[in-house]
């Protein structure tokens, strides 16, 4: 019988390739099995435990904020907010669009806010804090859709008064890429205090944030809730801010540029703080549209700047009380000594105008303040010199900050030979002291620092640190004044508004003492006056005061921009925060003594 045998090598082949096949596969499976229990199992079960558990953050709510009588200047809402969990979207992009269409934010907007950096990848986003109800009732009807939405009860930051008081208490923002960093458990949707009270007073206003863990269906559905920490408000904050007195600064300035300060001069207490224009802050109470807030950045007014404490102006005449002590002080003056104003002055080369063109004739030291005549101080500075000038300043805090605290303060300027030479590169020529005698070139102060400043000058000479809140400065600063040369000035400054030639007799009927002062924003050509500019070229008008005059109890600086005069424009808006102060202590005679009858005529500079 023949044998035929069959060749198996091929077969044999088939079946080695195949082992290999199989092999590989196994292998490759092992090693996915391998990343998913060892390498990658840590990752794959948070999100697996996310899947049935859902941490949902509890904001905790900031500290109230109250004025001195109660009143409160700001609140929280209860709002709705809308959570998105970018690790539980199976479409993220169409959840995208869905809120776009919402009206909710625009597409660019909510995808910056998903891929901020420094955010947990399986911590929410919140993508608004104030849902109206309507837009609640369409995002429920969609759950299935978008379980990845949540809606939770929370609290949005409200002030009650607005723009009334949005400078001085504030308004929230969202923390920072550098604060991220330096603190990486903090929640990139967190609101902190920006400007005003609300940053001066953050770590004390701001609540601690609980956490509720629910389980949750494949659609979203919360089947229940697992353990909840609870959050805790912020602390409560009473103010030395009196509304009363905000709504007076407020009516004083109307629809003028400026700024009005009031502070107590005994403790430092901020009474009054009111920027205009102002801006709504509620708008900051979430997350602030790019609109939103390019029409605040690019007003051409300056709604957001803070004129009270970023304001700098010329002082003006204002400044003219502290040369005067100055002059006293080192025997430059005396309270008797005269000098005849014939309405200009000639010094190198070059003539001063004094504000009044056909001079005061001869003025002793209560007439110079009284009519504030700036031949008087002209000859003082020349007999100073701006190295004296300028320390005398910085003595009453010209030139630093005054203390509150605001990171915005600006420290303002006294011009030196030194500053000119090293900031402008050029030397200080002698005209330059002549203007920084009577408040012009380079002399720039803010309202507060000007407040402060009288306030000293009404206390018998202590400088105090101003305060939103807190107990009062138990150690101002003592600048060691002689009582007689104070008293020598105050007279002066009594006769600004009770004087037959005071520039502020508009006030005569309170019993207040002051000096107005109208700094220059232009040069006046020859014959032009400044009624006759546009707006904008238009002198500021300025008046800081005090009353009672013997036992002081309030300061008011207000400067009103291109207001044109101190005495018609600035020293009138002071009277209106004067008038609702007296009515507040019990009438406007408390004990101080006034001059005798005085004519009614105003003088205005």
């Amino acid at each position: 019988m023949l044998h035929l045998r069959d060749d198996l090598s091929p077969l044999r082949r088939r079946t080695f390739a195949l082992a290999l096949i199989i092999a590989a596969a196994l292998g490759a499976l092992e090693l996915r099995f391998l990343d998913l229990q060892v390498i990658s199992g840590r990752r794959w079960q948070r999100m697996a435990e996310n899947n049935r558990l859902r941490k949902i953050p509890l904001p905790g709510p900031r500290g109230r904020i109250y004025d001195r009588n109660g009143r409160i200047l700001a609140d929280n809402q209860p709002s709705y907010r809308l959570l998105l969990y970018p690790a539980e979207a199976r479409h993220i992009g169409e959840t995208v669009l869905f809120l776009a269409r919402l009206g909710i934010g625009s597409a660019a907007e909510l995808n910056a806010r998903i891929e901020a950096p420094g955010r947990q990848p399986l911590a929410p986003v919140a993508i608004s804090s104030d849902l109206s109800w309507e837009e609640v009732t369409r995002i429920r009807a969609r759950q299935t859709d978008h379980p990845e939405l949540v809606i939770v009860r929370g609290f949005r930051r409200w002030y009650p008064e607005g723009r009334l008081t949005a400078h001085a208490i504030g308004h929230l923002r969202m923390v920072n890429r550098s604060e991220l960093r330096a603190h990486p458990g903090l929640d990139p949707d967190t609101l902190m205090g920006a400007t005003g009270v609300e940053a001066l007073a953050q770590e004390s206003l701001a609540g601690t944030p609980g956490e509720r863990r629910v389980v949750v269906s494949a659609v979203g559905e919360v089947l229940g809730v697992l353990d909840e920490t609870p959050p805790s408000a912020g602390h409560d904050l009473t103010l030395n801010l009196d509304l009363e007195l905000q709504k007076a600064a407020a009516e004083a300035l109307g629809d003028s540029s400026g700024a009005v300060v009031a502070l107590d001069p005994r403790t430092g207490a901020i009474r009054a703080f009111y920027s205009s224009p102002s801006f709504d802050p509620n708008v900051f109470g979430g997350r602030l549209s790019t609109s939103a807030w390019a029409a605040l950045r690019d007003d051409p007014e300056h709604p957001l700047q803070d004129r009270c404490v970023q304001g700098l102006y010329p002082p003006g005449s204002t400044i003219k009380p502290f040369y005067a002590l100055a002059g006293l002080a080192t025997g430059a003056i005396t309270p008797q000594t005269r000098v005849y104003c014939r309405g200009f002055l000639t010094v190198y080369g070059h003539t001063f105008h004094c504000w009044r063109r056909g001079g005061h004739g001869s003025v002793d030291l209560t007439r110079s303040l009284e009519s504030s005549c700036d031949v008087y101080y002209y000859t003082l500075g020349r007999r100073l010199g701006i190295e004296t000038m300028a320390a005398w300043l910085r003595r009453f805090g010209f030139g630093s900050a005054t203390g509150l605290g605001l990171p915005s303060e600006r420290r303002g300027l006294v011009g030196t030979p030194e500053w000119s030479r090293s900031v402008r590169h050029r030397p200080w020529y002698p005209g330059t002291s002549i203007s920084v005698a009577i408040g012009q070139g380079p002399l720039l102060a803010t309202p507060l620092q000007l407040a402060r400043a009288y306030a000293a000058l009404a206390n018998g000479g202590r400088l105090v640190t101003p305060k939103f809140f807190g107990a009062p400065d138990a150690a101002p600063t003592d600048l060691h004044l002689a009582p007689d040369q104070l008293k020598a000035v105050v007279r002066g400054l009594v006769a600004v508004v009770h004087g037959v030639h005071g520039t502020a007799r508009s006030l005569a009927a309170l019993p207040v003492a002051g000096k107005t002062g109208t700094s220059q924003v232009a040069r006046l050509r020859e014959g032009v006056k400044a009624k006759d500019l546009e707006r904008r070229l238009r002198h500021h008008a300025l008046f800081v005061g005090w009353e009672p005059i013997d036992d002081p109890s309030l300061v008011v600086a207000v400067i009103v921009e291109h207001g044109a005069s101190g005495g018609g424009r600035a020293a009138p808006a002071a009277g209106l925060l004067f008038a609702a102060g007296a009515s507040m202590d019990g009438g406007p005679d408390r004990g101080a003594s006034l001059p005798g009858d005085a004519p009614a005529a105003a003088q205005v500079h």
